[in-house]
């Protein structure tokens, strides 16, 4: 997996998988046997490490049911202070997968991120992945009503669904391009 840099995440990550019998699983349960079996380790890391993990562990169900070209940890062009966990490059229908183990305050920083990303892309979809029932998840629904699409638990059927819908689309790598589309370039000219 060469988005993974070599982190306490990573080493842990790795040396669980490699104990896993069935990765046949449906997105909601390998997230579940994952995170169980995460949690299971003695002396556990502290929550960037938590929080790297289940990162991994999103980016695997997505990679496991098909979906290519995913951008992890993605800073996206015209879109300040933002960084997405995952993001999916659809020319008019980007993806973005904010990944949160505890939804409680954190929910807010993924509600920013997209709605940044709304004001470039109308059209985005974005996505709150956690581990933990978001509580009061109607009034936070009101509350960023434009910006974060859905709200859902990583370890619950509802994950597995989102990953249905997300696998629906055929994503793109994203090319560089510049932001002038059309147009004649002047510059000055010098006079003797």
């Amino acid at each position: 997996m060469p988005y993974m840099r070599e982190s306490k995440a990573r080493n842990i990550y790795l040396e669980i998988i490699d104990l896993l019998d069935d990765r046949k699983l449906l997105p909601h349960e390998f997230v579940e046997v994952m995170m169980t079996a995460y949690e299971s380790q003695k002396n556990l890391p502290d929550r960037s490490v938590h929080g790297r993990f289940f990162e991994y562990v999103v980016g695997e169900t997505l990679a496991q049911n098909g979906v290519e070209r995913m951008y992890y940890q993605a800073e996206v062009r015209h879109v300040p202070l933002s960084t997405f966990d995952w993001f999916l490059f659809h020319e008019t229908h980007p993806v973005s997968i904010s990944c949160k183990t505890k939804a409680r305050d954190r929910w807010k920083q993924a509600a920013h991120e997209a709605m940044a990303l709304k004001h470039v892309y109308v059209q985005a979809t974005n996505y709150l992945v956690t581990i933990e029932r978001v509580s009061a998840s109607e009034d936070k629904k009101r509350l960023a009503p434009f910006t974060i699409d859905h709200f859902v638990v990583a370890n619950k059927p509802e994950y597995t669904e989102a990953v249905i819908n997300i696998t629906r689309k055929r994503y793109e790598q994203a090319v560089d391009q510049s932001p002038i589309r059309n147009g004649d370039l002047v510059s000055p000219v010098c006079i003797d």
